[in-house]
């Protein structure tokens, strides 16, 4: 038996129509040396770029009279006529369908795949066992994951049999959710609709403050305390680390590297014949990050206890733009990122959301 990742774009053959349409059966162009009972993964490329489809190898070599009639599915009747006259097929019968992005594309590379799926090819040695057991392999929790609602009471973590086990999430809490809190990340601050107008309308992620995967057992969802509205990429990084980072932890990383990348670039570095003074700065920014009151004086002796056997030529005076000029920039900095990002953070208000609900549907 092999394992194979097909990649398939509606804008040439619209797979999924013809699989609807045939009762689960599709055949496909033969140009690779499938067998029957192979496995075959279907990966849509724009704008999924996932796998979607899970596929099982039920006929080889079929000629062109005895394959299923499949013309209306062809987007590119252009390249449908260029195949026909000289071309066999092998069908593929479906197993499972994927709603969600356990097969992201940067979950297959994280899995040994390499490019962007744009040719067949096998399934790498390493990641079969992902392939087969994709749930078992991956923090599902890191993506939306919506599966059907079991009851008004918004319990979650129950365990679905579809060929893997799931863990399952509840649509509506999802709902809840964004009718409380809305649809800004509260890491980041972003608001889809914002940036991108009608095309980011009603997009978000939501988040599972406690991953599903580590409670293993029914729970009863509190929405404020549980789950929060984040962006694929917060929500990513949240997860970055087991067990996942905390909005907050998150969020003050945002802010550190902001300012970082605002004030060090600008400063000019007044140390005698030095360079870079990366690790001075990094002292006094933490500092202030962790208390923005924190007296100049102490500040200044601290940095000469750590550096000043680093930089001989210094007098004391020398590190006075320390107090002069570096200290008020970054307080002023942290004072506004800070600020702006605490804002950010804040959920919209319920009436926004009712204007917004209210908007949507006039």
């Amino acid at each position: 038996m092999a394992y194979w990742i097909v990649p398939s774009n509606d804008s040439t053959f619209r797979i999924g129509d013809a699989i609807k349409a045939n009762g689960g059966v599709v055949d496909w162009r033969q140009s690779n040396n499938f067998a029957v009972g192979d496995v075959v993964f279907i990966y849509k490329a724009k704008p999924e770029q996932r796998v979607v489809f899970r596929m099982e190898v039920t006929g080889v070599e079929i000629n062109e009279e005895d394959a299923l009639e499949q013309e209306k599915f062809w987007t590119d009747q252009m390249a449908f006529f260029d195949g026909l006259g000289r071309s066999q097929y092998v069908r593929f019968k479906l197993q499972e369908e994927y709603h969600d992005d356990i097969f992201s594309l940067h979950h297959l590379h994280e899995h040994g795949f390499r490019g962007n799926m744009q040719s067949v090819q096998h399934c790498p040695e390493e990641s079969i066992p992902y392939m087969l057991d994709p749930y078992g392999e991956v923090n599902s929790d890191a993506y939306d994951i919506d599966y059907p609602e079991d009851d008004e009471k918004l319990y979650e973590g129950a365990l679905v049999p579809v060929l893997a086990n799931k863990y399952e999430r509840n649509r509506a809490a999802r709902k809840k959710c964004i009718e409380l809190k809305g649809y800004r990340c509260v890491v980041c601050g972003k608001d889809f609709e914002k940036t991108y107008g009608e095309d980011g309308k009603d997009f978000i992620h939501v988040h599972h403050l406690v991953p599903i995967s580590k409670i293993g057992k029914e729970y009863q969802l509190d929405i404020e305390k549980d789950l929060v509205p984040v962006c694929p990429n917060c929500h990513y990084m949240l997860h970055r680390k087991d067990p996942p980072f905390k909005p907050e932890e998150l969020r003050r990383k945002l802010v550190e590297a902001e300012i970082i990348e605002e004030i060090n670039p600008t400063y000019p570095s007044k140390l005698s014949h030095i360079e870079e003074d990366q690790d001075v700065r990094k002292l006094v920014f933490d500092m202030l990050l962790m208390n923005k009151d924190f007296n100049d004086m102490e500040i200044q002796r601290d940095v000469l206890e750590l550096y000043g056997d680093r930089y001989p030529e210094m007098k004391l005076k020398d590190w006075n733009h320390i107090i002069n000029d570096y200290i008020p920039m970054v307080k002023e900095a942290i004072s506004s990122k800070t600020e702006y990002m605490s804002k950010a953070a804040e959920p919209i208000s319920k009436d926004e959301n009712k204007d917004k609900n209210v908007n949507k549907h006039e």
